[in-house]
C-alpha cells in the first residue's frame, strides 16, 4: 500500500534531458514550482520561468530527496544548486525516428529499407509512426523486423495498422547489399562475422541495391530493391554523456529490459525511459512524472523502520558506510562523548535494515508502525457500484461507466491521505456499454505496472459488483470487518 507524501515543494526540480518531453515537463512544472532544465546539447529556447543550462555536464550529486546538492558544469563554469527532485530523460546513441522525420520533406519520393533487430518497443512504435507518415507522403518504406518487434502489448495491432497504411513488413528475411558505386555485394550475416558486430549500433548507407529473401517465400528469387537509404539498427545503446549522468546518479536497470521507468538507489530520482515494456503516450508520461514530482509515492506502512538512538551512537560511521541509499547523515546532537551522532533521513531510507544489523554499538532500534485505518477512495460505475455505495460512508467518485475512468482520473484520485484506491465495475458480460469493464482492467494493469516500477507493489484494485450484491457485503469487501 502507498500514499502520496509531499517533498520539498519550494526546492527546484532538476530536469535533465533535451527531448520534447523534457521541454514540455519543464514548461508545465514552471507554473507550479522553480525548474532547472539542463542538458548536454545546445540551448533549445528559454521557456518562461525556467532556468536553462545548455552545454552542461553533471559533476556531483549529494544529499537526499528534497535536499539534493548538485554540481553542474556549464560553459566552463561550475554551479552548485539545491534541488528537491531529479528527473532524467536519457537519449539513445542513434534516434532512428528523428532521422526519418528529418528526411520527410524530401522533394522526390524515396525508397527506404530498415532492418530492425531487437529494437525496444517504444523505439519501434516511434519508427513505425514515422514510417506511416512517410508513406502518406509518397515514400516507400520496407521494414525488415524480427519477432521481438511485435511481442509487446499492442505490438501486433500496430503492425497491422501500419501494413494497411502501406508500410511493407518482412519477417525471417535475409538481407544482402550491393553498393551502387563499387558493385560490391555483401551479406549482412558476413558483416556480423567479419566485423564482430557490437551488441548495439546503427549502420546507414545510401544508394544500395538490397536483396531481400524471406524464408517463408521458399525457393523463390529474392526481391531486388533500389534503395535510396538503407538503415541497419540493432539493439539499443545510450548516448555516452547520458551514461555518465546515470552512472553518477546510481541508476540500476537502464541497460536491462524492464518496465518503464527505471529505478535508482535513491528516492527522489526518476529516469523516464519508456523504450522498454509497454509504450506510454507523451500525455500519460507527463502526467505520471508530474505526480512523482509533486507528491512521490512511498510505502504507507513498512514492516518496520529504523532509528538511531543518539546517546548510544559511537560515531564509528559503520552505518554511514553500510547504507546503500545514502540515507545516513551527520549532525544529530547527542549526550555522548562526541556531542553528536548519526541520524537516518526518513525521506531517503528504504528500511532495508543493513545499518541495524551491522551497528557494533547497538545504537539503532526498530520502530514498528502505528496501526491505523487506511484512507479508502472508490471510483465506481454509477450503474453497478453507485447504489451499493449509497449511505455506506465510503468516499467515492461515480462515473457513467467504469470504462470512462482513465489513467489521469486514477492518478488525480491519489490525494494525500488515500492509502487504497478501489475501482468498482460491472461483472463480466453485464456492462450496459459493451466491454467497458475489460477496457478498464487493461488500463489498471498498465498503471499498476507503472506504479510498481516507481515504488513497489501494484496498488490499484478492481472489484466486480452487480446490483444483486448486498450493500453490507460490499462494505465488508472494501473496508473489512
Amino acid at each position: 500500500m502507498r500514499y502520496p507524501r509531499d517533498c520539498e515543494a519550494s526546492s527546484p526540480v532538476l530536469i535533465w534531458g533535451e527531448s520534447e518531453l523534457s521541454y514540455r515537463l519543464a514548461v508545465d512544472m514552471a507554473r507550479h514550482m522553480p525548474v532547472l532544465w539542463a542538458f548536454p546539447g545546445e540551448t533549445a529556447g528559454q521557456p518562461e520561468g525556467v532556468t536553462v543550462m545548455g552545454n552542461s555536464r553533471l559533476v556531483k550529486v549529494n544529499g537526499t530527496c528534497g535536499d539534493f546538492t548538485v554540481q553542474i558544469e556549464s560553459g566552463g563554469n561550475l554551479t552548485q544548486q539545491v534541488v528537491g527532485r531529479i528527473v532524467v530523460f536519457p537519449e539513445p546513441a542513434y534516434d532512428m525516428a528523428a532521422a526519418l522525420k528529418a528526411i520527410g520533406d524530401a522533394e522526390q519520393p524515396l525508397t527506404m529499407v530498415l532492418k530492425l533487430e531487437k529494437i525496444r518497443p517504444g523505439d519501434f512504435r516511434e519508427i513505425v509512426h514515422e514510417s506511416v507518415e512517410l508513406t502518406s507522403r509518397g515514400h516507400q518504406i520496407y521494414l525488415v523486423v524480427d519477432d521481438v518487434q511485435v511481442g509487446f502489448p499492442g505490438g501486433e495491432e500496430l503492425y497491422q495498422e501500419a501494413r494497411q497504411a502501406g508500410v511493407i513488413f518482412l519477417k525471417d528475411t535475409v538481407v544482402g547489399l550491393k553498393d551502387a558505386h563499387t558493385g560490391t555485394e555483401t551479406d549482412l550475416f558476413d558483416i556480423n562475422i567479419k566485423e564482430k558486430k557490437p551488441s548495439a549500433g546503427c549502420r546507414e548507407l545510401s544508394n544500395q541495391t538490397v536483396y531481400l529473401k524471406s524464408r517463408s517465400m521458399g525457393a523463390t528469387e529474392p526481391w531486388v530493391i533500389k534503395a535510396d537509404r538503407f538503415w541497419w539498427l540493432y539493439g539499443w545503446q545510450l548516448r555516452s554523456d547520458y551514461q555518465q549522468v546515470l552512472s553518477l546518479l546510481g541508476v540500476v536497470g537502464w541497460d536491462r529490459q524492464e518496465y518503464y521507468p527505471y529505478a535508482t538507489r535513491r528516492k527522489g530520482i526518476l529516469v523516464v525511459d519508456s523504450g522498454w515494456g509497454e509504450p506510454f503516450s507523451g500525455e500519460e508520461t507527463i502526467t505520471c512524472v508530474k505526480n512523482f514530482i509533486r507528491s512521490g509515492v512511498d510505502e504507507a506502512a513498512p514492516a518496520m523502520s529504523f532509528e538511531i538512538q543518539p546517546d548510544l551512537c559511537a560515531l564509528c560511521l559503520t552505518c554511514y558506510r553500510t547504507c546503500p541509499h545514502e540515507a545516513v547523515r551527520f549532525g544529530q546532537k547527542a549526550n555522548n562523548m562526541y556531542g553528536q551522532a548519526m541520524f537516518i533521513a526518513p525521506e531517503a531510507c528504504f528500511n532495508c535494515g543493513r545499518c541495524y544489523a551491522e551497528c557494533p554499538a547497538g545504537a539503532i532500534k526498530q520502530v514498528l508502525p502505528q496501526q491505523k485505518s487506511p484512507g479508502i477512495l472508490v471510483l465506481a460505475c454509477e450503474n453497478s457500484g453507485g447504489p451499493l455505495l449509497k449511505d455506506t460512508g465510503i468516499p467515492c467518485q461515480l462515473f457513467p461507466c467504469a470504462g470512462s475512468i482513465g489513467l489521469t482520473d486514477m492518478l488525480k484520485a491519489w490525494e494525500p491521505g488515500v492509502d487504497r484506491l478501489v475501482i468498482m465495475t460491472c461483472r463480466d458480460g453485464k456492462c450496459q456499454h459493451g466491454s467497458g469493464g475489460k477496457r478498464l482492467s487493461s488500463r489498471v494493469e498498465r498503471l499498476n505496472r507503472l506504479l510498481d516500477s516507481l515504488a513497489g507493489t501494484a496498488n490499484v484494485e478492481v472489484m466486480q459488483v452487480s446490483a444483486q450484491d448486498r450493500a453490507d457485503e460490499i462494505r465488508r469487501r472494501v473496508i473489512g470487518g
